[in-house]
């Protein structure tokens, strides 16, 4: 089942004229709970069958991760997020990586960005043979609430990149 995004329009510009005056003044707890999820009826899982030695692979996560010294932090005060994203290299260092996200602790991250953006393991398995090669560019989001820009403007930029690339298979890393 496709996402209706007709339905969640009204329903997410309804949540955000509520609870704007508490996002502003911090109190995000109770008003998230008020969120319209979109809930599908089903999910169209695909099995996967094929030889991570013979494929290329990507990494998207949501953490929130940026280049400090080339690209601007997720926007985190909007009640909306930020349905934007950061191109990161498969070179990248830890030290050259930012978090620009409000909604989870960053401290296990900082200490070891694997755990939200797997990009050492990733390069360890290509230079092993077990996966056949990474990609040059990979992707991080932060916090979103604007799911209509998401998915009718962002993702399929995303997903064109993602192809242009001729990635196989997309690792998502949620956060």
């Amino acid at each position: 089942m496709p996402i209706d995004l007709d339905a969640f329009k009204p329903a997410y510009q309804k949540w955000v004229e509520e609870s704007l005056s508490d996002w502003r003044a911090g109190n995000r707890k109770e008003i998230v709970k008020k969120y319209p999820l979109i809930t599908p009826d089903d999910i169209p899982w695909t099995a996967y069958n094929g030889q991570p030695s013979n494929q290329t692979f990507a990494l998207v996560t949501s953490g929130g991760l940026y280049l400090k010294d080339s690209q601007p932090p997720f926007d985190t005060e909007s009640i909306h997020g930020d349905t934007s994203f950061r191109e990161i290299p498969k070179t990248v260092s830890r030290q050259d990586i930012g978090i620009a996200h409000a909604h989870y602790d960053h401290s296990l991250a900082e200490q070891d960005i694997n755990i939200v953006f797997p990009i050492q393991r990733f390069v360890e398995l290509e230079n092993e043979g077990i996966i056949g090669r990474l990609t040059d560019t990979h992707y991080s989001f932060s916090y979103v609430n604007d799911a209509v820009s998401l998915v009718s403007e962002t993702v399929p930029e995303l997903i064109s990149r993602i192809k242009a690339a001729g990635v196989d298979v997309l690792f998502l890393v949620p956060v």
